[in-house]
Order: structure tokens, then C-alpha cells, then sequence
């Protein structure tokens, strides 16, 4: 399964990458009846709240700051476009929850039980996870709530991406990138056959990568009349 979609939940911080928009503040049904000020976007009639866009962008404003990216730093147009790129993340998240739960594909809660379980383990003991728990302001069944959403997705993504090869062209010339970076900062490259298998992940990551982001563009095309943004 593609665990790069699990790496922000692990940390707790409620992923910005894709299922950020997952939230038990909204519920299908309800969105019509919320305030408008209440909710940054809509999609298909499912609300995505203000409250939860802010915390998905303040959790991805502190990615930044570890990244040494300040977000204090940046100019207008770039906070703008950080901005946005949130809540078209958001935006996506969603479409992708909403197209699996509709292709009837849904995680078992004894894969969800699993998921919590490895993220507990990062943890020293019980306690220190539901401290961890308080600082998000979630509580231990919201967050199963998010990870079978979340596994639900992964289901989808597998479904539709399937199977990634990396060939030895494609090594190669990843390798030959390697290379030029370590000679621009003056390093002496690692020999091939040490890193390939370092290398061959980078190529299938990077696969993923695009064919994820053509199956999002696609179904943001098909479902653009769906989509409606409320934020300013």
C-alpha cells in the first residue's frame, strides 16, 4: 500500500498531502445548512470548514519552518500561493474520499485497529500519544475516524495506479542527476550498486507521483461543476 500518504498522519498533524479535508466537522447533507463563513469550499454539497483549513495550514506552515522555510519570510504572492495549494489539496482530498466510497471501496476496521496501532508505537507510552492527541485537539475515535478515510483512499489509489516498475534506463539516469548534484556541492558521489536500491525507490516514488497527480487533474476536470470555493 502507498504508505506516502500516511506520513503526516503518523506525526499527528493531520496530513496536509491528501486526506486534510477528511473532517468530522463536515458532514454530507449538512453544508447547505452551515453559515457560508463557516466553510472555505464545498464539494459535491460536502463542506470543508474554515477550521480546518486553518489548522491544515498552520500544520503546513510548520513543515515549513523545520523545511528552514519560514513562512514569515515569504512575500505576499507567495503566502497567496501557499494558501491556495492548501486548499486545492483539501479540495482533492475530498473528491478522492467521495470517488472510492462511490467505486464501494471502504477500509475494514481491523486495518484501521493495525494503522493505529504502528502510530501508537512512535509514541513512548499512552500517555505521551494522548497528549499528543490534546495538542491536535482530536480525540482517539476522530482520529480512527481520519485513518479509515485515509486507508480508504489508499485502497482507491492502489486500485487505480497499480503496479510501478523501475527500469534500469530510468536508474541510470536518475544516478546521473545524483551525480551532478554531489559534484555541484563538491561531494564524491556513492557508486551505483551501493545506492540502487535507494535510487530504484526515488524512480517508483516519482512514478506514483505523477500518475497520482494525472488521476487528481482528471477528476478535478470531470467534477469542476462539483466544486464550489466560498474563501475569499
Amino acid at each position: 500500500m502507498m504508505k506516502r500518504i500516511i506520513t503526516g498522519m503518523i506525526l499527528l498533524s493531520i496530513a496536509v498531502l491528501v486526506l486534510g479535508a477528511c473532517s468530522n466537522d463536515s458532514s454530507k447533507g449538512d453544508a447547505e445548512k452551515k453559515n457560508k463563513e463557516d466553510l472555505v469550499a464545498t464539494v459535491d454539497g460536502e463542506g470543508i470548514s474554515k477550521k480546518q483549513y486553518e489548522r491544515e495550514l498552520e500544520a503546513t506552515k510548520a513543515t515549513y519552518e523545520q523545511q528552514g522555510m519560514p513562512v514569515d519570510q515569504m512575500d505576499d504572492k507567495q503566502k497567496e500561493e501557499l494558501e491556495k495549494s492548501v486548499l486545492d489539496q483539501m479540495i482533492n482530498a475530498e473528491l478522492l474520499l467521495q470517488t472510492a466510497e462511490k467505486d464501494g471501496l471502504s477500509a475494514e476496521d481491523k486495518e484501521v485497529d493495525a494503522e493505529l496501532e504502528k502510530i501508537k508505537g512512535n509514541f513512548e507510552d499512552d500517555k505521551q500519544f494522548e497528549e499528543a492527541l490534546k495538542k491536535n485537539e482530536m480525540t482517539e475515535k476522530e482520529l480512527k475516524s481520519q485513518l479509515k478515510k485515509q486507508l480508504t483512499v489508499n485502497k482507491y489509489l492502489d486500485s487505480k495506479i497499480g503496479k510501478v516498475e523501475a527500469s534500469d534506463k530510468e536508474i541510470q539516469d536518475m544516478y546521473e542527476q545524483y551525480k551532478q548534484l554531489a559534484q555541484a556541492q563538491k561531494q564524491e558521489p556513492e557508486d551505483l550498486e551501493k545506492i540502487k536500491p535507494q535510487l530504484e525507490q526515488q524512480v517508483l516514488s516519482q512514478k506514483e507521483s505523477e500518475k497520482i497527480s494525472k488521476l487528481v487533474d482528471d477528476l478535478r476536470k470531470e467534477n469542476e461543476d462539483k466544486i464550489k470555493i466560498t474563501k475569499a
